[in-house]
């Protein structure tokens, strides 16, 4: 599949220092890496926030030399280290204010919101204040903000901070749903490995280089490398690595139901 987007010998100041990947348009990419090894850099610097020098390509072109406004039109962010407020009272006005900036009759204004209502399944706060809204919720609107114009490339960074197990995987759900559902690619950073288990594929950075790359479900097997970059590994990752030591299981086992079943068998 084509790669929408391709990095040639990136260096930037003394985080990066020559590296080279691409993300292919369509996938569920993750990028991981321990606290303060740029994870949040290299988001800003892929969806051009900060400016390189003929790099990076973003659907085969460089990036400073698209119009700012035609890449922001094919790309939705989220920065959560960015101090955000909400502009309006409800979570409806905040979301119609967007899609009346878009080229778009109203009648494909109104069908446009209720596909994203819907696929993020959000009604039931349209008629509240959205900075009233807990992480989750505001994380959601935040979404809705950044998908309602059918951006090429969505770009999370830690999106799932600080949030419990269940709201992890409700979030999680909802990302595969968009890139699925949409076609749109995604570029996730975390420092949690268990957030890129399902992902089409994970990078994981270490002193400014690609330390590992790959399948997650393959990646995640390199426990000891892991375990020394200072990453925790998902718990039915390392219990399959476990189980696997003792020949009870044959291959990797991502669900504990799954899990259960066949050792129950």
């Amino acid at each position: 599949m084509k790669n929408i987007i391709s990095v040639n010998n990136l260096s930037y100041k003394k985080i990066f220092s020559d590296i080279s990947f691409d993300i292919e348009k369509g996938s569920f990419t993750v990028i991981s890496g321990s606290n303060n090894c740029g994870k949040t850099t290299l988001i800003k610097l892929l969806s051009g926030l900060i400016t390189t020098e003929k790099m990076i390509e973003f659907d085969s072109n460089y990036i400073e030399d698209i119009n700012k406004t035609k890449l922001f039109l094919n790309e939705g962010i989220v920065i959560l280290n960015e101090k955000f407020n909400f502009i309006f009272d409800k979570v409806r006005d905040e979301i119609s204010f967007v899609l009346d900036n878009l080229d778009l009759s109203e009648d494909d204004k109104e069908t446009r919101y209720n596909e994203v209502v819907s696929l993020l399944k959000i009604k039931k706060y349209e008629g509240l204040n959205p900075n009233t809204l807990n992480r989750k919720e505001k994380i959601l609107v935040l979404l809705a903000l950044s998908i309602i114009h059918k951006p090429k490339v969505l770009f999370l960074d830690d999106i799932c901070l600080m949030m419990n197990r269940c709201e992890k995987k409700t979030i999680i759900e909802i990302l595969h749903k968009i890139n699925k559902e949409w076609g749109i690619t995604i570029v996730m950073s975390t420092s949690k490995l268990e957030e890129a288990v399902t992902t089409d594929y994970i990078y994981i950075i270490n002193n400014g280089n690609i330390a590992l790359s790959g399948k997650p479900k393959e990646v995640l097997k390199d426990d000891n490398v892991i375990n020394k970059l200072g990453l925790s590994m998902p718990f039915m990752i390392d219990l399959s690595i476990k189980l696997k030591d003792y020949d009870l299981i044959d291959d990797v086992i991502l669900d504990m139901e799954g899990m259960v079943d066949l050792l129950w068998k």
